[in-house]
């Protein structure tokens, strides 16, 4: 069996994300000279596992540019590379061999985003560039001629690789549209756009789903996205009626609601875990506030320390656990040496630090709508109210990890969760 990987960067993120730090000109006018400004700074991210989908590309096919191995793609609303250049590498609306053939209306739709300068921070806002990125993977994909795929996204890029395998499964030829998927999602999180019915369910080509979800992110924007496992991981039997359009392809395909009520299940291919940090730590970022400025990494000697770190570098080891098990073949060794238990420890012994990212340890809290809980959905539309509590849905976590949760809580939802 042949295996090809396809890493989908999140907002704003290059195909060498991580990798470079980026000194841009500017022009001081006035002075008729020019100043220079770091625009991506490679120093806020783990050395060890970079900016994890980009690395894991790297790892695969020793370079950033796409191989027979694996392929990249770019964030919403930015370019292929971060240099200064207004222009970004054209996608593709078509695979070469032609075994996928959209439609006129995901072509119409995805046409204004395909080439040009897509550097923009009202695109990074609504995100409406996702679907033309996802159709992109999804050509990639079937062009690599590989019989299994393997999708690892963070952000945008995880809900992309779901939207990916909904174009593969819905458009394309006989002999590609059933080529088993498999997904790590990195807190996959959709926007404060719409959320289109193939972000919320897994479609039947799906093989394997796995999501890492950030139990400190509070920003609003940020809900993240939980989709329904398809028929093969529940036994769950539908018929499969694909709606008229892209945006409607899965409107009548929606299973069971994994964030509801009920007794739990564990599902054999469908694995949630809650982990600590917020959007960008699990993702690779090591600052202390999980932002983007170099001065809030802590380093002791040249050295990172090892709490905010441990997250990513546990995230990193996961991802390159599950992709190997789905075939996935690294040409680097692991950048991370540490056993998992290790780095379990440096988090849960040092919690104060993903205390302080959720605006501190005590969760219980008398603000209206529960503001200091993250919220993940699994229900499509705008609905804001149409969201669920991480800590309602997740169940308790094992006593002896710090996991901040309310009072306010209430029964778990029917799939299992997993605390790392």
């Amino acid at each position: 069996m042949t295996t090809f990987t396809v890493s989908f960067c999140g907002t704003g993120c290059t195909r060498d994300e991580g990798e470079q730090t980026r000194q841009w000109k500017s022009k001081i006018w006035q002075f008729w000279k020019e100043d220079t400004y770091t625009k991506s700074d490679a120093r806020i991210y783990n050395p060890k596992t970079g900016y994890i989908p980009v690395r894991i590309h790297k790892d695969i096919s020793s370079v950033l540019t796409n191989t027979t191995k694996s392929a990249s793609v770019r964030g919403v609303g930015e370019n292929d590379w971060f240099d200064q250049t207004k222009t970004s590498d054209l996608l593709l609306t078509q695979p070469n061999n032609h075994l996928l053939t959209p439609p006129s209306d995901l072509l119409d739709y995805v046409k204004s985003y395909t080439s040009g300068n897509q550097r923009t921070s009202t695109g990074q806002i609504i995100g409406w560039s996702a679907t033309a990125l996802a159709l992109h993977g999804a050509n990639l994909a079937v062009d690599s001629g590989a019989s299994q795929l393997n999708f690892i996204g963070h952000s945008r890029g995880a809900m992309e690789a779901i939207m990916a395998a909904w174009f593969i499964y819905a458009y394309g030829d006989e002999s590609v549209k059933n080529i088993p998927i498999n997904i790590f999602a990195i807190d996959p999180v959709p926007g404060p756009g719409e959320w289109y019915s193939i972000l919320t369910q897994l479609p039947p080509n799906v093989a394997s789903y796995v999501g890492v979800y950030a139990w400190d992110h509070l920003d609003s924007g940020f809900s993240a996205l939980v989709p329904r496992p398809n028929s093969a991981m529940t036994g769950e039997k539908k018929e499969i009626k694909l709606g008229t359009s892209w945006k409607t392809l899965a409107d009548d395909y929606q299973l069971k609601d994994p964030l509801e009520e009920g007794p739990i299940r564990t599902l054999a291919n469908y694995k949630l875990y809650a982990c600590r940090g917020k959007h960008s730590t699990v993702a690779g970022n090591v600052t202390k506030d999980a932002g983007y400025n170099f001065d809030n990494v802590e380093v002791t000697e040249q050295y990172l320390k090892p709490e905010v770190p441990a997250v990513p570098e546990l995230v990193y080891r996961l991802a390159r656990s599950y992709l190997t098990q789905w075939g996935t073949v690294f040409n680097a060794p692991s950048g991370v040496d540490t056993g998992l238990q290790a780095l379990r420890q440096h988090i849960h012994t040092h919690h104060r630090y993903f205390d302080a990212m959720g605006e501190g340890e005590t969760r219980t809290s008398s603000i209206p709508n529960r503001q200091k809980v993250r919220r993940v959905s699994s229900i499509s539309g705008r609905n804001p109210v149409q969201k669920y509590y991480i800590d309602d849905v997740a169940g308790d976590p094992p006593y002896e990890l710090a996991y901040p949760v309310t009072y306010e809580r209430k029964k778990a939802g029917w799939v299992k969760w997993d605390f790392l």
